[in-house]
């Protein structure tokens, strides 16, 4: 595919990738271990990985499956991501984040009203995207 002249280039890509193999990948995190040198509010201060190394904290999987639906498409083109659809404890730290919200919420809104989409929010994952698997090829 010409990436340089395709209307789609991810799409065709996810789509190929995720009907070929499954993919896993590690969700890694720094904890701040002390405030003084590794402080939320100042990000142009470096996090020493000696003082705080990476931790993986989730595995995302995604099963080989088609996503070429185009139910797919319209359920994916509805969704909104933000980093703050978590519990509290876990809510994004720092300045940048809390703009980072007020950006994302705004962005989503614009979409949805371009779109001409109900904006709401998913109450489980098959909301998102049910699994089709792939048939085996015999």
């Amino acid at each position: 595919m010409d990436t340089s002249s395709a209307s789609e280039v991810y799409r065709p890509a996810l789509v190929a990738e995720l009907r070929a193999r499954p993919y896993t990948f590690d969700l890694q995190v720094q904890l701040c271990a002390d405030l003084e040198r590794m402080p939320v509010e100042d990000l142009t201060v470096e996090w020493p990985e000696k003082l705080s190394p990476y931790v993986t904290v989730a595995k995302l999987r995604f099963a080989q499956q088609d996503i070429s639906g185009e139910d797919n498409l319209r359920r994916m083109d509805g969704l909104s991501f933000t980093p703050w659809r978590v519990t509290e404890a876990h809510r994004p730290l720092g300045s940048m984040m809390r703009a980072r919200k007020e950006v994302y919420r705004a962005s989503s809104v614009l979409r949805h009203q371009l779109n001409h989409q109900e904006r709401r929010e998913p109450r489980s994952a098959d909301d998102v995207l049910p699994l089709t698997p792939v048939p085996p090829h015999h």
